[in-house]
C-alpha cells in the first residue's frame, strides 16, 4: 500500500512571487508539504499578467500556485510583521525571492527568523546573489539570457535571439527544490537549519554545464553544432519535423529510409565527425529528398526504420496528448471562478510515496482568516489586524461562495 507523500507534515511559508519561487514551492506542495503563500496587499505580480486571464487571474499565476493557501499580510506594518513571525516560528521552510536586502528591511530575513526557529531552512532566490559585483542589478530573463551567452547561441552566428522558455526561472526552481531537500536531510542528521541561496544567473550557467569546459590557457568551448544531422527539416507539405542521428546505426537507417544509399556507403561520412566536416553536403542532400514527400509520410518511414524523429509541435498540442495525459503531466482541476481547467501536473513519480496534485491556485487572501485562526488568533484580534490594514483577505462567507 502506498504511503502519504514524502513531505507530508512539512510546513512551508512562501513569501515569493512571480516564477522561480512559486514554481519551487508548488513542487514542494506536490511532494506533500503544506504551503502558505504570503502575499502583499497588492498581490503576487503574476496575478495581473495578461490578457488573457482565467477567472480574473493571470494565467502564469494560475499555472504555478496550485495546491497552496493564500494569506495577505502588509509587511510594512508592525502587525503584519508580527503575524509573519508567528507563521514562521514553527515552519520547516521559508522561501523569498526579493532583491537582496529587501527581506531584511521587511523583518523576514534569515537572521530575523532563525533565532526563534533554529531548525528553519531559509531559501533565498535572487538574480545574482547577496554578494558580488552584480548583486544589485535587475534580473529580468532577457538580461540573464544576454549575460550568459544564451541569446548569442540562439542566434547561431546571426542576431541575438531570445529563448522563449524561461530556463533561468525553471531551472532555478529545480535547484531550489534540490537545495531545500538536501538541507532538510542535513537537518534530520544534525538538527540544524540553514540558509540556502539560489541565483538565476548561476541557474542559466548550470543549465549549460555540458558546455562549461575549456583548456585553462585559452578559452575553447565545445562546438554548438557538433552533431550531424541533428535538426529540423520541411516536408513537401511545408510541415516541419526533426531527426537526430547520434550513432552509426541511426545514420545507416536514415540513408536506407531516404534512399540515399550512396551517402551511407561513403567511408568519409561513416562517423559523426566526418558528417560534421561535410555538413553542407549532408544537409543539402537531406533537404532535397525530404521535400519529395509530406512530413507525415517521412515520419512514418523514419520511425519504422528506427531513426529518432518527431514532428515539430506547438505547446497547445501537449494539452490533449494522450501520453502526457496518461502520465498525469497535464491534469484537470476545478477553480471557483475560472471553472474546469487544464494545468500542469507533477513531473515527479514516486511509486511508494506518490505526489499529489491538489487544488487550483488560491484567490488572493482566500485563506487569511483560516490561517490566522490556526495560529491562535481570535475574532477580535483578527478584526483589529484587518482594521489596521496589517492583514486582509476573504471572509469566511466569501470563502464558502
Amino acid at each position: 500500500m502506498a504511503a502519504g507523500p514524502p513531505l507530508e507534515g512539512i510546513k512551508v511559508v512562501d513569501f515569493s512571487r512571480l516564477f522561480a519561487g512559486p514554481y519551487a514551492t508548488m513542487t514542494l506542495a506536490d511532494l506533500g508539504a503544506e504551503v502558505v503563500k504570503v502575499e502583499s496587499p497588492a498581490g503576487d505580480d503574476a496575478r495581473g499578467f495578461g490578457p488573457p486571464f482565467l477567472g480574473g487571474e493571470g494565467m502564469n499565476y494560475m499555472a504555478l500556485n496550485r495546491n497552496k493557501r493564500s494569506i495577505v499580510l502588509d509587511l510594512k506594518k508592525d502587525g503584519g510583521r508580527a503575524v509573519a513571525r508567528r507563521l514562521t516560528a514553527d515552519a520547516d521552510v521559508v522561501f523569498e525571492n526579493f532583491r537582496p536586502g529587501v527581506a531584511e528591511k521587511l523583518g523576514i530575513g534569515y537572521d530575523d527568523l532563525a533565532p526563534a526557529n533554529p531548525g528553519l531552512v531559509y531559501c533565498s532566490i535572487s538574480g545574482f546573489g547577496r554578494v558580488g559585483e552584480y548583486s544589485g542589478r535587475p534580473a529580468l530573463d532577457i538580461i540573464l539570457q544576454a549575460m550568459t551567452g544564451v541569446m548569442d547561441r540562439q542566434g547561431n552566428g546571426g542576431d541575438p535571439r531570445l529563448l522563449v522558455v524561461t530556463v533561468a526561472d525553471t531551472y532555478a526552481a529545480a535547484l531550489a527544490v534540490q537545495s531545500v531537500l538536501a538541507a532538510l536531510l542535513a537537518r534530520s542528521r544534525d538538527g540544524h537549519g540553514q540558509r540556502v541561496e539560489v541565483t538565476l544567473l548561476e541557474a542559466l550557467i548550470a543549465a549549460q554545464g555540458y558546455r562549461i569546459i575549456s583548456p585553462a590557457a585559452e578559452i575553447m568551448l565545445p562546438a554548438i553544432d557538433d552533431t550531424c544531422p541533428y535538426q529540423a527539416f520541411a516536408g513537401s507539405d511545408g510541415r516541419w519535423f526533426v531527426i537526430a542521428v547520434v550513432s552509426s546505426n541511426n545514420w545507416t537507417a536514415l540513408c536506407t529510409a531516404t534512399g540515399l544509399t550512396g551517402l551511407g556507403q561513403r567511408e568519409d561520412l561513416a562517423t559523426n565527425s566526418g558528417r560534421v566536416r561535410a555538413r553542407g553536403e549532408v544537409i543539402g542532400e537531406l533537404e532535397r529528398v525530404f521535400l519529395s514527400r509530406p512530413a507525415t509520410e517521412w515520419l512514418r518511414l523514419l520511425q519504422d526504420a528506427g531513426v529518432p524523429c518527431s514532428p515539430v509541435r506547438k505547446v497547445e498540442d501537449l494539452m490533449n496528448d494522450s501520453h502526457v495525459l496518461d502520465r498525469g503531466t497535464v491534469v484537470e482541476v476545478d477553480h471557483p471562478t475560472a471553472g474546469r481547467l487544464k494545468t500542469m501536473g507533477s513531473a515527479l513519480h514516486l511509486e511508494q510515496t506518490p505526489v499529489r496534485t491538489g487544488g487550483p491556485a488560491p484567490r488572493q487572501g482566500e485563506h487569511t482568516e483560516q490561517i490566522l485562526r490556526e495560529h491562535g488568533y481570535g475574532s477580535e484580534e483578527i478584526a483589529r489586524l484587518c482594521g489596521a490594514g496589517a492583514v486582509s483577505g476573504m471572509s469566511s462567507a466569501e470563502e464558502k461562495r
